[in-house]
């Protein structure tokens, strides 16, 4: 700790702590789990194209009849503008006249620098557009919609796209008793059918897992269901013991050990609660509703897509989109550096069969 003078007594020197920085948590679960496959563009507007392939058993036929005909199946395009989520910030002279950097009391006696507030203002924005992209992703998985929350995207039906809406599929959803005494197993097994029949086309089937993310209170619910508990203690032993004490496994699929996780009845749920949130005027928003569950495969290429657009800058417009940019800008009476950034993408789930919803009562 470092001596400074006191604040409200100017002739007393008082012991002053390093600074505690209340820095929001930004943990990524989609982003980590890596379902969603990045495509950088270089125009605002796309067009999703997706091939509806018929699958039937040929018949055998007479030496000298004619071949049977095999019909390819049809396409569904959509046509969509990406979105634009623009942010700015600036460095002023009074930002760093006279300031001291106080980002550890041992270096008080230090001002700070230009280099030291843009570091900290371009984190702030990496920060700010890395939980945007991770919440509009979430929102996308909760109901199938776009995030665009000033209507750029308004339709005929809503606010925004509804990838559901668009392809005239329904979302399987139900509801799963953990608190009574009913065995659950029938019931996860139809959301696990769900989603594995909803894949059905895709490019790239691979080797899939099918994965719940759930709020706190239905994964509170799972675990303490009877049957989880005996199945997990007599079949998968290394399980048991974190799930008998109330702490089980963290840090499925190498995900931060905040996520509580379990793998049963061929579907691994993880805890996204509480750990999965943004605030707002100081109030957490938590991603996933408590009593609520979405399952969604995790290995299938080709089901959830983040399209990039480029900047709007002569330098960048027409040309392979980043996935985000930053510029920055000093005038001519060099008192204010400007820093402008944006990041341009577009969320897409191109077989929505594959996202369930399960929610407890």
């Amino acid at each position: 700790m470092a001596l400074v003078l006191n604040r409200d007594n100017n002739a007393q020197w008082i012991d002053r702590t390093d600074i505690l920085a209340k820095i929001p948590a930004n943990n990524f679960v989609l982003g980590n789990l890596g379902i969603f496959e990045d495509h950088y563009s270089s125009l605002k507007l796309i067009e999703i194209v997706r091939n509806n392939k018929n699958q039937g058993l040929l018949k055998d036929k007479n030496w000298d009849e004619k071949h049977q005909t095999v019909v390819s199946g049809d396409r569904e395009y959509m046509q969509l503008k990406i979105p634009h989520f623009p942010a700015s910030d600036a460095i002023l002279p009074q930002d760093i006249d006279g300031v001291v950097a106080v980002n550890n009391m041992q270096e008080a006696m230090g001002l700070e620098s230009v280099a030291a507030v843009r570091l900290e203002k371009m984190t702030t924005l990496i920060d700010s557009h890395g939980l945007t992209k991770e919440a509009a992703r979430m929102q996308l998985i909760t109901d199938g919609t776009v995030y665009a929350p000033n209507g750029t995207l308004r339709t005929s039906y809503g606010d925004t796209v509804n990838f559901y809406t668009e392809f005239g599929i329904t979302r399987t959803e139900a509801a799963i008793d953990f608190l009574g005494t009913m065995d659950p197993r029938k019931d996860i097994e139809a959301q696990r059918k769900a989603v594995i029949n909803g894949l059905n086309g895709t490019a790239s089937f691979g080797a899939v897992r099918v994965v719940a993310l759930c709020g706190s209170d239905y994964f509170d619910a799972l675990v303490a269901n009877p049957y989880v508990i005996d199945a997990v203690k007599y079949q998968q032993f290394n399980q048991s013991e974190p799930l008998l004490v109330g702490r089980p496994d963290e840090g499925a699929f190498g995900l931060s050990g905040i996520y509580r996780s379990i793998t049963v009845f061929g579907v691994t749920f993880l805890d996204v609660g509480m750990a999965g949130y943004y605030t707002t005027g100081g109030t957490l928003v938590p991603f996933m509703g408590a009593k609520e569950a979405r399952f969604l495969p995790v290995g299938a290429r080709g089901v959830f897509k983040t399209y990039y657009a480029p900047a709007q800058r002569f330098g960048t417009i027409n040309r392979q989109a980043q996935g985000s940019y930053f510029f920055e800008y000093a005038n001519e009476k060099d008192d204010i550096i400007e820093i402008y950034s944006e990041q341009n993408f577009l969320n897409a789930m191109l077989y929505p069969a594959a996202v369930t919803r399960s929610y407890i009562s």
